[in-house]
């Protein structure tokens, strides 16, 4: 009789056990049910490194945006490295460093094609061109947007800009200059302003010049102008026609061309609206980390950065896709680049 209990006790308890599991495993697959679905995105981006070779006039607009995506993609890093557009590409198709995203500030740079670099780009800002300077530069209370180009020709002024062969600022330079002799009426200003900067004043890139500023080492220089926000500098604005910063204006500010390098290395630059672009690397390691970047970039987050680094703001990012190799969900949030 006790042992008939004793296993009647026992099938009891083992029954106890069974509706216990099977009334947890219903739990389980309700709250499964319920549970909301997470972002594919997030999920593919966690925990990854994302390697970003950008131009070095966007430093603050990147860090800001880097930060961001940081925030929503708990565990994932964003490393980048800042340097002249055309230096960023070469670490890419002659040095072959690893890296997910390249940003340069001419986006035509990614229309010719590159080894190791995909073929479309997503331009998402802009930028203008402009005179930079201190309070402490000479004739610095005097100058103005009718009269710069005289301020700068007087004796003991000294004023530069970036290299044209490394650093798009130093190209966009030489086209501000003749669109500004065309819209002065001034034919050989830009001869003349090129003659007055000697070689010593050109650097290799926008963002070594503005320590010269600061130094008393040059009086003014042609930047971008959020340089401005970088260095706490002075910015001359000049006018929409000159500057580059009008994308409506860019069949005249095509009608400039200047040459750029010597010998077999030289090459025609013709004048068109500063606009940043985007793209990823054929080789990235991180690819769907890097769409979702440039999802960022593209959204209210990066209008925002562009606004706050002080970037011409676009309302919604182009799309230069050729051969439609660009990812369906970039595309779906740009709208094509038209070519004049």
């Amino acid at each position: 009789m006790r042992n008939f209990n004793a296993h009647s006790a026992s099938c009891r308890e083992v029954s106890k056990i069974r509706r216990t599991r099977i009334i947890a495993g219903a739990i389980a697959m309700a709250l499964c049910a319920w549970a909301p679905v997470k972002s594919t995105h997030g999920a593919d981006s966690a925990g990854s490194i994302l390697t970003i070779f950008y131009a070095d006039s966007l430093s603050s607009y990147v860090a800001t945006l880097a930060k961001t995506y940081e925030h929503e993609h708990p565990g994932a890093q964003v490393r980048t490295e800042s340097s002249g557009s055309l230096d960023a590409i070469r670490k890419i198709t002659d040095l072959h460093l690893p890296c997910d995203i390249v940003i340069t500030a001419d986006w035509r740079l990614l229309e010719t094609p590159r080894p190791g670099i995909e073929p479309w780009a997503a331009v998402f800002a802009g930028n203008s061109i402009g005179i930079l300077y201190t309070a402490r530069s000479k004739f610095a209370s005097r100058i103005n947007a009718g009269n710069w180009w005289r301020i700068l020709e007087r004796p003991g002024v000294r004023y530069g800009h970036s290299n044209p062969e490394r650093d798009p600022a130093g190209y966009w330079t030489l086209v501000v200059w003749r669109l500004a002799a065309h819209y002065y009426n001034d034919p050989a200003m830009a001869e003349r302003l090129a003659a007055g900067c000697p070689r010593v004043n050109v650097r290799p890139h926008n963002v070594d010049l503005i320590a010269l500023l600061q130094s008393g080492d040059l009086d003014y220089y042609f930047g971008y102008a959020s340089d401005a926000r970088l260095g706490q500098l002075e910015f001359l604005k000049l006018p929409a026609e000159i500057n580059l910063g009008d994308i409506s204006l860019a069949q005249q500010y095509a009608h400039a061309r200047v040459t750029v390098g010597n010998g077999a290395n030289h090459k025609t630059v013709s004048g068109a609206p500063v606009a940043y672009a985007a793209t990823t690397t054929t080789a990235s390691a991180n690819r769907a980390a890097a769409i979702d970047f440039l999802r960022l970039m593209l959204g209210a987050a990066g209008r925002k950065a562009a606004a706050d680094a002080g970037l011409v703001v676009y309302p919604e990012g182009l799309a230069w896709d050729p051969s439609s190799r660009m990812p369906p969900v970039l595309r779906a949030i740009t709208k094509p680049l038209g070519k004049d």
